[in-house]
């Protein structure tokens, strides 16, 4: 009875763990570059809109529009954010 609940118990750890190491999805991304648009706005940019969210390589772009700029937020596959921002041209 030993070595069948040991077993269970590394296969069920190996699982769990797999679920650390996948990929990031779209939403995920979105959901990082939202938080981090908000903590850089600060509440001052006004009502932001999500734009367009498209994945090159390893990371995601994030598209955001305020009523004067507009963001794109790059997320890398580990958790980390930038935030680029520019004016809109009139």
């Amino acid at each position: 009875m030993k070595r069948p609940a040991r077993g269970a118990i590394i296969l069920l750890t190996c699982i769990a763990l797999a679920g650390c190491f996948a990929p990031m999805t779209t939403r995920e991304a979105q959901t990082i570059a939202s938080q981090r648009l908000t903590k850089y706005c600060g509440g001052k940019c006004g009502a932001v809109t999500l734009g367009r969210t498209q994945r090159i390589k390893s990371r995601y772009l994030v598209d955001f529009e305020a009523p004067r700029q507009r963001f794109t937020v790059i997320v890398e596959n580990d958790g980390n954010a930038k935030v680029t921002a520019w004016n809109k041209e009139k």
